[in-house]
């Protein structure tokens, strides 16, 4: 087991932690945007996440509704937004918690009316139990209301109450604001860009690097989760995009693995599958690079077809390119990878061995809202669009029950096959469209063999000291 982290070696390497900086004028611009996308007479309500007890008195860490967070930038609990687009002055207005001093002392402070209008612009402000009595003077009787239910289930009451079981003659009809909000959400703007996604992917980039840095045979899983945690914190990161995954050896071929608590062994690959997030937006990057700093022949030759198949869609990355056909692009080098390998006989085959999609969204999820088709075809790329491409092989060893071998041929591919157990690779990288091409924002975080190798011969924060 090693030592505690060099920390204040670390302080003098990482940059300093700044904090997340709030335009006030891109929430109103989202607002106005998603305005003009309403029917006539009509108005929005927005529900905040819960509050989850992770036992007895203990609360999970709070993170707000992402499309709540998206047109306010609010991240308290107990609150609800109204948009009405025909209102002559209230066209934005929030109710929120009260201040309460003795529960600010405790748990710190709070927005309250007041801040919901000088910080958060509100044109106007209630108390959030005024709810039910207040909020019908903001809504044209009769005109549709969006809003979408399973979010808050106290917020849901309300609603039903207010607006389903009361309601006479078919009045205020009720629609689902999801899927305009998931396509506003589907292009990013500068907007995205400055308050977190860029952030978010260059934390995650540099935390990629400090943890192939502090590999070593003998360490344990965690201690690499602890490495991109750390870094993320002293980057100001609040939270992870989502729960790290660093497997090495048979746990590379798990796809979602998250327990984290595997001793790495010398000869094996580390899967490392982590993403910060920042500004509420969540970056997704993969890495897959060899414990004891050197590739072996089998490792090499795997992972070499998966950066080959992802360097040929990335290269195809432009607006107005059918999405499907950046994962035709990465079928066809797989495919060819694994028959040239001996793996396969058929390039068709290939899926015994790749196990998942290629590609999606990111921004405010790391699974981000937004239709992958459009009128039931795959869509065409537009500038603004983020997304992953993550192309994979793994090698498991319950594959020769699901392959279709030749009659009397399974021993000839058991045999071909075996050297090349437990090899999981992936690698996955945050690409942004744009006017004339992509940016592969977590360019940062090495990908050629070469250069992995080169740089996992330098000492990280995770190391023990010598």
């Amino acid at each position: 087991m090693k030592k505690a982290f060099l920390l204040l070696a670390l302080l003098t390497t990482l940059a300093t932690a700044q904090p997340i900086q709030l335009d006030m004028n891109v929430f109103a611009e989202r607002r106005e945007a998603f305005m003009k996308k309403m029917e006539p007479n009509s108005a929005a309500i927005f529900p905040c996440k819960p509050g989850y007890l992770r036992n007895l008195d203990v609360e999970y860490d709070y993170r707000q509704e992402s499309n709540f967070y998206y047109l306010s930038g609010f991240e308290e609990p107990e609150a609800i937004l109204i948009i009405n687009p025909s209102a002559p002055k209230h066209k934005y207005v929030m109710f929120v918690r009260k201040r309460d001093a003795g529960r600010e002392t405790w748990d710190g402070a709070r927005a309250g009316v007041e801040g919901a209008m000088t910080t958060f612009k509100a044109d106007t402000t209630y108390v959030f139990d005024d709810f039910q009595s207040k909020a019908y003077r903001h809504f044209a009787y009769g005109g549709t209301i969006y809003y979408t239910f399973g979010i808050n289930m106290k917020i849901d009451d309300m609603m039903r109450e207010m607006f389903v079981e009361r309601r006479s003659g078919g009045n205020w009809p009720i629609a689902d604001p999801s899927a305009i909000l998931a396509e506003m959400r589907v292009i990013k703007n500068d907007g995205d860009l400055k308050m977190g996604m860029q952030k978010a992917v260059e934390i995650s980039a540099k935390a990629h690097i400090e943890a192939m840095k502090s590999i070593e045979p003998g360490m344990n899983e965690s201690e690499i989760q602890a490495v991109f945690e750390f870094v993320y914190r002293r980057n100001g990161s609040p939270r992870n995009g989502y729960p790290c995954i660093v497997g090495s050896g048979p746990n590379s071929c798990t796809l979602h693995y998250n327990k984290n608590t595997r001793t790495m062994k010398d000869g094996e690959l580390l899967l490392m599958d982590c993403g910060a997030e920042y500004g509420y937006y969540s970056a997704d990057i993969t890495r897959t690079v060899p414990v004891n700093g050197k590739f072996t022949k089998e490792q090499r030759e795997i992972y070499q077809i998966v950066l080959d198949a992802q360097n040929a869609a990335m290269r195809l990355v432009k607006p107005g390119l059918i999405k499907k056909e950046l994962d035709a692009a990465i079928d066809s080098v797989l495919g060819n990878g694994l028959v040239k390998l001996g793996f396969i006989k058929d390039k068709k085959d290939f899926r015994t061995f790749t196990l998942h999609g290629y590609s999606h969204w990111i921004g405010l999820e790391v699974h981000d809202v937004g239709s992958y088709t459009l009128n039931g075809k795959s869509r065409p790329l537009e500038a603004g669009m983020c997304f992953t491409l993550e192309p994979g092989i793994y090698v498991r060893p319950d594959l020769f029950e699901k392959m279709k071998y030749p009659d009397g041929e399974i021993e000839k591919f058991r045999k071909k096959i075996e050297p090349y157990l437990n090899i999981g690779v992936r690698i996955e990288d945050d690409i942004l469209v744009t006017e004339n091409g992509y940016i592969n924002m977590s360019a940062n975080a090495p990908r050629e063999i070469d250069v992995i190798e080169k740089l996992m011969k330098q000492k990280g924060v995770g190391n023990s000291a010598n």
